[in-house]
């Protein structure tokens, strides 16, 4: 399990004073950056071999400007050609506030089609398969 910490910038927020809907998938795309590193370790955009499939995001209860967070993600699938991420959000009083997931695939932007993931890739995933405790299950 992987661990990012984040504090909410005012350019999160939206005119209801929470923090806006898209900025939880910002979240948790930063959180994904030591997963990029497996398959990409200078993260040259030239050499880039991974896409988004899906994605998915369920709000919890809501977060506020400068409120400190933590990001933990997971690998809850391995397969072939792809894999699925997940994500939860935990503020500094320790209550839930989104819980995410998303699919990863490898990916030959030159032949644009999916490619397998390598042995060592699939292998470090592994190692990555444990979540927090009492984590919101996902909806749907």
């Amino acid at each position: 399990m992987y661990e990012y910490n984040v504090t909410v910038r005012f350019n999160d927020c939206d005119s209801m004073g929470h923090v806006n809907n898209t900025a939880y998938f910002t979240y948790f795309e930063e959180a994904r950056k030591d997963i990029f590193k497996l398959f990409n370790p200078a993260l040259d955009i030239d050499a880039w071999n991974l896409i988004v499939a899906s994605t998915q995001c369920d709000f919890v209860n809501e977060m506020n400007y400068a409120q400190k967070v933590s990001v933990y993600t997971w690998i809850s699938r391995v397969g072939t050609s792809s894999f699925t991420v997940e994500h939860a959000i935990q503020d500094d009083e320790g209550r839930w506030t989104a819980r995410g997931k998303a699919v990863l695939a490898g990916y030959d932007f030159a032949e644009r089609k999916t490619v397998p993931i390598s042995e060592p890739a699939a292998s470090e995933l592994a190692l990555h398969q444990e979540g927090p405790e009492n984590v919101p299950e996902l909806r749907g």
